[in-house]
């Protein structure tokens, strides 16, 4: 009786040890998206928490009658499975050293059995490139794991009896179970909160910024201290486009001037949805003359982008006018779209497709 109860106090402080893990790498993703901890960072924190959770796992051994096991294997399987060998190789590293700095007659054999293959099995699933069912592939690699472990290396090392293996299996196995979930919540709750994320930052029609986190992008710009300059940017005739073809055809005008400035426009270029069929660029650079080139480049590349209103007709050929004007800080942001606004109205006087 004593036995049961001292097994399943250190399971339970082995699946601790493991919820802690999911807590902990859980928490620091999210504390990136909030932007409180550098996105680099991540994977070193992320192989840091997994290697300190097997080193700990080697001193929570469970069962009795001189037989000692762990879950010590749950972690490196769920980081290869998931993440691949660029996460679970230093986490490798790191454990074996230590697990062979231990000592003892099972070091190499338990370091062999209980850490390589483990890591091995986990990235071969992980090439394989599963999409659907990860759950089974997932328990394949843990038994595979523990029938290597626990049978394979008996015929090296100490018998393992079967009971004993068996109770090991089933620990296995529901340690498993329990971190699947968990990590399948966690990983939904992080893809949910990047696409809300998404949501409050962008517009909907086009993908690009909104006008709010193109001044917050605007403030992380101006800490370079290279001159900033703005432009606005204009659908030529958007009015006839809506009158003649409707709404929706204006939309897809919209959302396919949105899409190609957002893959043209490169790294140093902030792009956003101004309103309507406007659009507002701001583009960070020691030469005015490079800012002039690009807008160039984003005119003549616009009209080749096409609508087509209905079928039968013509496509319908997209041009813009665009107006430019330095930005001397942030605080001037107001000032520098009046004076780039006057000078789109003054290119579409001068004849429109044009930059000003």
């Amino acid at each position: 009786m004593n036995g049961g109860i001292f097994i399943l106090q250190s399971f339970l402080s082995n699946l601790g040890i493991l919820l802690l893990m999911h807590l902990c790498i859980n928490t620091a993703y999210h504390l990136s998206e909030e932007k409180k901890i550098r996105a680099a960072w991540l994977p070193a924190i992320h192989i840091f928490i997994v290697a300190l959770t097997v080193i700990s796992m080697f001193h929570f051994p469970f069962m009795s009658g001189g037989h000692r096991v762990d879950l010590r294997m749950i972690p490196i399987i769920l980081l290869g499975f998931f993440h691949g060998w660029k996460y679970v190789l230093p986490v490798v590293a790191i454990a074996s050293l230590y697990r062979l700095g231990l000592g003892g007659p099972t070091a190499i054999q338990g370091t062999l059995f209980g850490i390589f293959l483990p890591a091995a099995f986990s990235i071969l699933a992980k090439s394989i490139g599963v999409r659907k069912h990860l759950y089974l592939y997932l328990f394949g690699v843990v038994l595979l794991s523990w029938a290597a472990s626990d049978l394979f290396s008996a015929k090296i090392r100490l018998f393992l009896p079967l009971p004993a293996a068996f109770l090991h299996l089933g620990a296995l196995l529901l340690a498993i179970a329990v971190m699947y979930f968990f990590v399948e919540m966690g990983r939904r709750h992080l893809a949910s909160t990047r696409t809300l994320q998404f949501l409050a930052d962008r517009d909907r029609l086009t993908g690009l910024y909104n006008m709010r986190k193109f001044e917050e992008k605007l403030r992380d710009n101006s800490r370079a201290g290279k001159p900033m300059f703005i432009a606005m940017i204009d659908i030529d005739r958007f009015k006839e486009i809506n009158d003649k073809f409707g709404h929706q055809i204006g939309d897809a005008a919209i959302a396919k001037i949105g899409k190609y400035l957002l893959t043209h426009c490169g790294p140093d270029t902030i792009v956003a949805r101004y309103g309507g069929d406007e659009f507002i660029l701001c583009m960070a650079t020691d030469r005015i003359l490079t800012v002039k080139q690009k807008l160039e480049e984003i005119r003549k590349g616009a009209k080749e982008q096409t609508c087509h209103p209905i079928y039968g007709n013509l496509p319908l050929m997209l041009s813009l006018s665009i107006g430019m004007a330095e930005l001397s800080s942030p605080a001037q942001l107001n000032e520098a779209i009046e004076e780039a606004d006057k000078q789109l109205y003054l290119a579409k006087r001068l004849g429109r497709d044009r930059v000003c």
